[in-house]
């Protein structure tokens, strides 16, 4: 699914962000991303989602170096991601439910799939009675959730998040972590960079650990807790991948 061959980053002329980084993440795997707040976690995301050149080495997704991409496989690449960003990026004119429901509608879902999966979804991370908000009226955590819920809605074949619990309680921390697994179980890859270790200790996974720019592999410790409340398995099962 992901891997990177002694990849390295800088911006401009100011000193490397990444150095010689490598790894290799197997289909259907769940890593953390862990590391302090400006250790490059961000910038890692950013070549994994196509945003960022790397300034050497190579980096390859779904068995294809992104280097040798034309512009139109790109593009159809992307839509095999899902992003949550740490600055949400939600469209500020729409809806609550019309900026979750976009990937559903680009990937052609019949409408009244689009309803009942969007309103599940939103019901679900706690935002049913915000559905039809506009992102600026929302607190960030409430913004946060819908980003997230954006992410996953059309179950996509990896997804990366930023921080997605950056703005959140811990009781809806939990809740989000137990989507994400249950999205991981269908079958999407998911790497999930946070620098919370407490979050990562509650739902152990393998971790990478980014430090002075260079990539650690580290075992998850024990075995996750089952969740206490069901996961909606329509919204995480909807959409092409």
């Amino acid at each position: 699914m992901i891997r990177l061959e002694e990849v390295s980053l800088r911006y401009g002329e100011g000193p490397q962000v990444l150095r010689r980084v490598g790894c290799h993440l197997e289909p259907g795997s769940f890593h953390y991303l862990l590391g302090a707040s400006g250790a490059g976690k961000s910038s890692l995301l950013k070549l994994l989602y196509l945003a960022q050149r790397p300034s050497d080495g190579r980096v390859s997704l779904f068995g294809r170096d992104v280097a040798r991409l034309t512009r139109r496989d790109r593009a159809l690449m992307r839509r095999r991601i899902g992003v949550v960003f740490q600055d949400f990026r939600l469209i500020a004119h729409l809806s609550a439910f019309e900026n979750v429901a976009l990937p559903l509608r680009i990937a052609g879902e019949p409408e009244h799939r689009v309803r009942s999966q969007v309103s599940e979804l939103l019901s679900w991370v706690g935002l049913k009675e915000a559905m039809e908000a506009l992102p600026p009226t929302l607190s960030g955590g409430q913004q946060q959730r819908v980003a997230i819920a954006r992410a996953v809605i059309g179950r996509p074949s990896l997804l990366l998040a930023d921080e997605p619990t950056g703005n959140v309680d811990d009781r809806i921390a939990t809740r989000l972590l137990y989507l994400f697994r249950e999205l991981n179980r269908t079958g999407t890859t998911i790497l999930l960079a946070t620098h919370n270790e407490a979050l990562a200790a509650r739902m152990p996974q393998p971790r990478l650990r980014l430090v002075e720019g260079k990539l650690k592999e580290e075992p998850a410790d024990t075995p996750p807790a089952e969740p206490a409340a069901p996961i909606p398995t329509e919204a995480t099962g909807a959409g092409a991948r």
